[in-house]
């Protein structure tokens, strides 16, 4: 009987409208960073724009496994499109966190949202994701400029990267693959860094 009445209610019930652009920007009250932002289409590509103190705005292209995609659209499916996005702030008093600023595009349509912290849990999702997405793509633009100019840094970038994964502060592990893949064909690097890399590459892939 409940079954039914499910399939009843989705019958009746408008479908979710689809977004064209998510914007999730994160300022920071102190730290190397000002303010960091992720700005995302529905089929995972987009770019990261972070600016760090006393430095111009820096982009680089972001695109995501077909994983990350999932959690991407999960996560904000989650929210019903910043339906209660009113209700985002808690009434506690909670210490700076860094304020989150949220943009969602629906066609003529631009919803936003501001908070510091969340009591609400698809909220907390959301932001764990991104902050998450965040993290990963600093520890990849380090290891790019690492590649470049700061080779004999790698082993221990990819130490760190290595326990990033492990405690789960990396929201799309398998869009890490593309730079271990650089490490890996780069001659230049030392031989137990294009190992470690070549390791972490294979765990991923087998984890997908």
């Amino acid at each position: 009987m409940n079954l039914v009445l499910s399939f009843l209610l989705l019958a009746v019930l408008p479908p979710q409208q689809t977004f064209n652009r998510f914007v999730y920007c994160r300022e920071f009250p102190s730290g190397a960073f000002e303010k960091q932002c992720l700005d995302l289409k529905p089929d995972g590509t987009g770019q990261s724009r972070f600016k760090r103190r006393g430095s111009e705005e820096a982009s680089s292209v972001l695109t995501l496994s077909s994983n990350g995609r999932e959690k991407f659209l999960s996560v904000v499916a989650a929210t019903r499109n910043l339906a209660d996005r009113e209700k985002y702030e808690s009434k506690r008093k909670v210490a700076n966190l860094g304020r989150k600023h949220i943009t969602l595009e629906m066609g003529s349509e631009t919803r936003e949202a501001e908070f510091n912290y969340s009591d609400l849990k698809e909220v907390n999702t959301l932001t764990t994701f991104f902050d998450g997405l965040i993290n990963q793509q600093v520890l990849i633009s380090e290891l790019e400029m690492a590649l470049q100019y700061e080779r004999l840094s790698i082993p221990g970038r990819l130490d760190q990267l290595e326990g990033e994964i492990k405690i789960g502060r990396i929201a799309d592990p398998q869009s890490l693959i593309p730079v271990l893949d650089k490490i890996v064909q780069n001659e230049r690097v030392v031989d137990y860094a294009r190992n470690h890399a070549q390791q972490l590459k294979s765990q991923l892939l087998i984890s997908k």
